[in-house]
């Protein structure tokens, strides 16, 4: 009898102990999103890095490259290139890959680059895109903020002038507006994509984001495709700068095709 008496008292502070985490996981769930506690698992023959939330580029190449089929849902991702590189049309069959599941996306036009004839021939549904046109860097990351702390978008693109990156003051705005959102993002699994609009000799490692996002791709247009003396499409190299899903460093071709509508990988 006095064994089971020793024992009932430990057994009831294990329960304790476990409702008190159990409470404690829920909290920070709420706070940082699903994803900011996970329980640990076994090996197993598939990579786990699979099933984190993700959305399609619209390439299978780049997404094979990625590790985990896509920009991750939640998290911050950046595409840099020179202009007519190919990061916008990447962005924008990303977007309509958002789309694809009934999302509703939205587009900061800081750049003022935004073209929706060509955004329409992306596959972009521009009856579910909101587009915002701010006045300066400070409009720009106020507008994401509120578009991205909403939780009613399932991706948000901030397409970025070059001089951006260059202003002291946005960089500091940029680091706090990253703090900022990190849990929000989380929680509504919003994907936040920047199209860094670089400059012929930029560091694509010398910005606040080289830092705090969670995959970098560098985009560069490799030659024009022509068709009767007609451009027709083109060839883009796409380098993961960064992934914290996998090793960075791979690299990618992608094929873009102008046909009516804008065609890649055979989509």
């Amino acid at each position: 009898m006095g064994e089971v008496s020793n024992l009932e008292p430990n057994v009831s502070k294990k329960r304790e102990s476990q409702t008190r985490l159990e409470t404690a996981v829920a909290q920070i769930h709420h706070r940082f999103g699903p994803r900011s506690l996970v329980q640990g698992n076994q090996p197993a023959t598939l990579d786990p890095r699979a099933s984190f939330p993700h959305i399609s580029t619209g390439f299978h190449k780049l997404d094979e490259a990625l590790s985990i089929g896509g920009l991750p849902k939640g998290r911050v991702s950046e595409v840099v290139g020179l202009p007519t590189s190919g990061k916008t049309t990447l962005a924008l069959k990303f977007l309509a890959q958002a789309q694809s599941t009934g999302g509703q996306v939205g587009y900061v036009d800081h750049a003022r680059c935004f073209d929706p004839d060509y955004a329409y021939r992306c596959g972009v549904d521009l009856s579910r895109l909101v587009i915002g046109t701010p006045y300066g860097p400070d409009d720009a990351l106020a507008l994401s903020e509120a578009l991205a702390r909403s939780g009613g978008l399932t991706a948000l693109i901030l397409d970025t002038a070059a001089f951006f990156w260059a202003d002291l003051g946005a960089a500091q705005q940029l680091t706090s507006f990253l703090h900022r959102l990190a849990a929000p993002l989380a929680r509504s699994g919003t994907a936040l994509l920047f199209l860094h609009n670089s400059t012929e000799g930029e560091s694509p490692f010398s910005t606040t984001l080289a830092h705090c996002a969670t995959v970098r791709l560098q985009v560069v247009r490799e030659r024009w495709k022509y068709l009767h003396g007609d451009i027709r499409g083109y060839d883009a190299r796409v380098a993961v700068l960064k992934n914290r899903f996998a090793p960075a460093g791979r690299s990618v071709t992608i094929v873009i095709q102008f046909n009516g509508t804008v065609h890649g990988d055979g989509l």
